[in-house]
């Protein structure tokens, strides 16, 4: 799957087909086709839906499109956008194979168009406590620095990423491997090897004082103490400082 296209960054693509709403019911294209979803600069959104050499691109401006899934019918693999006294809505159905993924599905395009900010607020800050307790425990109180990727790999980092999957993914997708699949679990992703191994280079990058610097700078961090725990310190103040901006 391309991460990169339509001038955005795509969230999450799956295959797909329409829905033909007329005279009060809504019946299924037959079509084969695929479904993607791309985050554009200004943090709208842009949907487009192939088959074969057919394509539409609908524009989902945030806030303005309310997603919703058919109670009518029995599969519950049929959604509408609904884009309220603009135009009529858009159905589609879920052509793949296995429902496993369809929540994840679901709940990121929820959280891409959703207007109201306050969950995933919330759960920023829920994760915020989480990584402060963590902190807090592996120092002891003393004045020693922590290491990175045992933070990454802590059980209560994990479970705090398990509890809504899908929300975390759609938040650290681009800062995953090129070519990560989105529906992913983002728990597996996080107990790569390989982003252990990226997480124990940053962390001797995190205690050199130019290393440190450079890092901070490229995250826009306001840090002053050479070490992991100074790093991870300076990137709560940022989302605390974010979390009052917006208030």
């Amino acid at each position: 799957m391309q991460r990169k296209g339509r001038g955005g960054e795509c969230v999450i693509q799956f295959r797909a087909g329409k829905m033909n709403f007329k005279d009060g019911k809504v019946e299924a294209d037959r079509r084969r086709g695929t479904l993607s979803f791309f985050k554009m600069p200004n943090n709208d959104v842009k949907m487009t839906w192939i088959s074969g050499t057919d394509e539409e691109q609908h524009d989902l401006p945030r806030g303005e499109v309310k997603f919703s899934q058919v109670e009518k019918c029995t599969t519950g693999r049929v959604f509408l956008l609904d884009f309220g006294n603009r135009r009529p809505p858009i159905f589609y159905w879920l052509q793949e194979k296995t429902t496993e993924n369809d929540s994840t599905y679901f709940s990121t395009i929820q959280e891409l168009i959703g207007g109201d900010l306050r969950p995933s607020d919330r759960k920023r800050a829920e994760f915020e406590v989480v990584l402060q307790g963590i902190l807090r425990n592996m120092r002891n109180g003393l004045e020693q620095d922590v290491d990175l990727a045992d933070i990454i790999g802590s059980k209560k980092l994990l479970d705090a990423l398990h509890e809504d999957p899908a929300f975390f993914m759609y938040k650290l997708h681009q800062f995953l491997p090129e070519g990560t699949d989105p529906t992913a679990d983002i728990v597996e992703q996080v107990r790569n090897p390989q982003v252990s191994a990226a997480a124990a280079s940053l962390g001797l990058a995190l205690r050199d004082p130019l290393g440190f610097l450079e890092t901070c700078s490229a995250f826009g961090i306001n840090g002053s103490n050479p070490c992991v725990f100074g790093f991870l310190s300076g990137v709560m103040k940022l989302f605390k400082k974010g979390d009052d901006n917006s208030q």
